[in-house]
Formats: C-alpha cells, structure tokens, sequence
C-alpha cells in the first residue's frame, strides 16, 4: 500500500482569528521586523492550517495596515516610511487629545480606576524588567483611554494607529534611545482621575512628542536634485567643454 503524505498536525481552535492573533501579537511585539516577508507555504506548515485560512488572515492585516501585499510578490510585514511615521504621531496626538477630554467627561469612577491600575501595572512590570508585559501593557492603557469615551469608532482608528506606532518604533528608534517614562501614563491617568483637563491633556502631548523624539527619521530616502547638487561642479582636468 502506498504512504500517504504525511500532513502536518492540525492544533486545536486553529482559524484565521487564531492566525490573525498570532500573527498581530508577534509584529506588534516587535518578534517579526518590519519588511519581513510572510510565506504563505510556511505559514500554513507553522499553523498547520491551508494556505486560504492563512491568506483571510494577511488580509486582514492588511486592512489593518500592519501587512502590505505586493501583487506577484506575496505579503511582507509593513514597512512604513519617515513620511508615514510624522503623519501618524501628529494622527495621533489631534485624536487622543479628544480621547483624553471624552474620558474626563463621560468616564466612570470605576473605568478611570481601571486605567489608572494598569499604568500602575506598567510601572511594576518597568521595574521589574519584564519588557514584553510592559509594552503590553502601554497598549493597553491607550486603548482603555479610547474605551472609557464610548465611541467605538475613535477607539477603532486608535487601535490602528497604535498598531502603526509600534511597527515606527521598531523601525526607527534611535540608538541608545530612552524610553518614555512608565510614570508618563501614571501622570495621565491620574490627571484623568481629578478631571483636570488641561494638566492630563498637556501630559498625554508630553507623553507622545516623548515618543517621537526617540526615532530617527533622518535616514529616510529622499529625492535628490541631481542638476543643483553637480551644478557648479568643477569639470575633470582635462576635459574638454561641451560644444
């Protein structure tokens, strides 16, 4: 009798939510580097799922903006330019600034307590050394920021473009970069907590021109003027001028 080939094992409550999880959790972690390239063939083998479970997942991603699709390429981890990195963070202070005004006005006791433990979370987790649980965490408290206002449409573009934000860092942060302060959060949330306005606000710009301030997008590829840049180049001896 002929050997049938042998299948990789199908893993329990494997779907393309599962994929798209592992997937989202492993860029966002910074575990997969941003123009990495994302086989599909490998990807099914690794999950042990077809390779159309696997491509409803890319596309999510896509939608998400973490993963680009190149047409007769395939899928690669986004790779967003300097460009791309400004737009974002100045996205994103204009949007959590409304987030940080709907928090302080329509937040409960109870959510702003929330918000307020897990910056404290954080801090614990900063101190103890445990980087995976405290950049967890900083997502979290930005996403519960966008939460406690009670618009699921704000809180949708910030999850975006937190996703985005992290995929900039681990791009672009500089050498030798110094995180941003885990009290930073502490300060907002509790700002937040005595609905103090304009202190939480001013606190939340800190907080993410802090961020900023730590890439370097200097680097970036630009377009050059070649005529300005050799215009007034002086001519090889011994050349003959052009006639």
């Amino acid at each position: 009798m002929a050997k049938t080939a042998k299948r990789a094992p199908k893993r329990a409550g494997t779907s393309d939510e599962r994929v798209h999880q592992n997937l989202y959790k492993a860029i966002i972690d910074h575990r997969i580097a941003p123009g990495t390239p994302l086989q599909e063939d490998a990807l099914a083998q690794a999950f042990g799922i077809s390779r159309t479970v696997i491509r409803k997942a890319l596309q999510r991603l896509a939608h998400e903006r973490l993963v680009e699709l190149v047409p007769n390429k395939g899928a690669f981890v986004a790779k967003p330019s300097a460009e791309e990195a400004r737009h974002v963070f100045e996205a994103r202070r204009a949007l959590e600034r409304v987030l940080v005004e709907r928090a302080i006005e329509l937040g409960s006791d109870r959510d702003i307590a929330t918000l307020v433990d897990t910056a404290r979370q954080e801090k614990k987790a900063a101190e103890t050394g445990d980087k995976e649980e405290r950049l967890k965490l900083s997502g979290t408290f930005h996403t519960q920021l966008a939460r406690i206002g009670g618009n699921p449409v704000l809180t949708g573009f910030l999850t975006e473009l937190v996703s985005r934000s992290s995929l900039i860092i681990a791009l672009y942060e500089s050498p030798g970069a110094v995180p941003c302060s885990h009290g930073e959060h502490l300060e907002i949330a509790t700002a937040i907590r005595q609905r103090n306005r304009a202190r939480a606000v001013q606190y939340m710009n800190h907080h993410l021109q802090h961020i900023e301030a730590q890439l370097d997008l200097s680097n970036a590829l630009v377009n050059v003027d070649f005529d300005r840049l050799f215009s007034k180049a002086p001519p090889r001896r011994g050349a003959s001028a052009a006639k």
